[in-house]
């Protein structure tokens, strides 16, 4: 092992990573060009592009219906409306997610009740969110953190024994599987973001599934307009809407389609991929790979966390463990979602949305509050999974031996 890049010698990974996600295949660049030359991007209605996605989404999940939409928030927030929350209701959410998990909450004047989180897989730790139920309490909604999904045994028998709604939000969790069974099609309803780097994504986009017809058709006076909403509630006036434009463009209709047509086929490549990641980090010093219960399958795995454990690096900083790595040319980082918990928006009401009017006052959180989410965001390495699509060994080789040299060096940076 040389001397560290960082002290002038030779960076360990020179070898550049493949092509980052979404990659579009031939079949959904044929779509495009078909939809280009015809000059169709939107529909008002329920023409044959809309309901093809729609059909094969709900076909891949095993359930009846599928609504698309203009982004996985707007997904979210036509599950909350669908499911019954209103103003003044308490939702659980955990602390470690995306913002849009919890951002819709506010349209509804809804009050979010962040929850703390397991601090190996991030996923909500059920024991804390159990004791934060109230005569308030509507609904529950789990993140399945980085593909990994949540106990759904136990949050249904949580659920069951305070009469809780259900929400799913698989965005990171297409194919994902607990037990066998899709995420997804466990709750009242699943939502799947289709935008930026997601294993099915048009760019932008989001879809919501669900069994039940009324969680179905309630979002879409909200959304759908004008025809599309007046089919599912032809005895109203639904010409104007109730405030919000929620349709899915054709192009990301079309695209995602095809997307989810070869999932599974390219989930079982990545998948191989980021396991193979996993046998090359196993054993090394300060560094776990990113666990994995034995019951689920991660699906997309839309991130790859290693966890630190500094002490096993006589107690070198992460911060610093990554600017060495980052010297070594291994393309690392701390994640980039914090607990949010930690943002102004949970410590003071000084900083509520305009829009948003409290059914009583929501509970406001500092540092310390929820350990497990901290713990989970301070040990967290992430690695390059969007680059991560395609069989990449000698890029995998490489990054091994940047980290064993970095490892096998420590001394030098104290």
């Amino acid at each position: 092992m040389s001397q560290l890049a960082l002290h002038g010698g030779p960076k360990a990974v020179r070898l550049p990573l493949p092509p980052r996600w979404p990659q579009l295949s031939p079949a959904a660049r044929s779509r495009v060009d078909r939809l280009l030359d015809a000059g169709e991007l939107s529909d008002y209605d329920y023409g044959p592009v809309l309901e093809e996605f729609e059909r094969t989404v709900a076909d891949y999940h095993g359930v009846p219906y599928a609504l698309a939409s203009s982004s996985g928030t707007d997904a979210l927030l036509s599950a909350y409306l669908a499911v019954g929350v209103g103003p003044g209701d308490e939702v659980l959410v955990p602390s470690y997610s995306f913002h849009a998990t919890v951002a819709p909450l506010f349209l509804l004047s809804a009050v979010p009740v962040l929850c703390d989180v397991d601090p190996v897989t991030g996923n909500i730790d059920l024991a804390d969110a159990e004791s934060r139920i109230t005569e308030r309490t509507r609904a529950v909604a789990v993140t399945h953190l980085w593909g990994h999904p949540v106990d759904m045994d136990e949050l249904g028998a949580m659920a069951r024994r305070h009469g809780l709604k259900v929400i799913e939000d698989g965005s990171h969790a297409h194919g994902a599987r607990f037990r066998g069974r899709l995420v997804g099609t466990f709750a009242d309803a699943g939502v799947f973001s289709l935008g930026a780097r997601k294993m099915v994504s048009g760019g932008m986009g989001g879809v919501m599934i669900t069994a039940e017809e009324e969680v179905f058709r309630a979002p879409q006076p909200l959304g759908h307009t004008h025809e599309r909403a007046a089919h599912s509630w032809p005895a109203q006036d639904v010409a104007v809407g109730l405030g919000g434009n929620h349709r899915i463009g054709l192009v990301a209709a079309a695209i995602c389609t095809e997307q989810y047509r070869d999932l599974d086929d390219r989930i079982a490549v990545k998948s191989a991929v980021l396991e193979g990641l996993s046998e090359r980090l196993r054993g090394i010093p300060g560094l776990r790979p990113q666990f994995t219960a034995p019951d689920v399958t991660r699906g997309g795995w839309y991130g790859y966390k290693a966890r630190y454990v500094p002490d096993e690096l006589d107690g070198l900083p992460l911060d610093d463990f990554v600017t060495v790595l980052r010297a070594e040319g291994l393309d690392v980082d701390r994640p980039s979602n914090k607990p949010l918990h930690w943002h102004r928006m949970f410590r003071t009401d000084k900083l509520e949305p305009p829009y948003y009017q409290p059914g009583r006052p929501r509970p406001l959180y500092q540092r310390g509050d929820l350990p497990g989410a901290e713990r989970y965001y301070e040990s967290c390495l992430s690695f390059p999974a969007p680059a991560l699509h395609n069989p990449c060994d000698d890029v995998l080789d490489a990054y091994r031996e940047g980290v064993l040299k970095v490892v096998l060096n420590v001394a030098r940076l104290q």
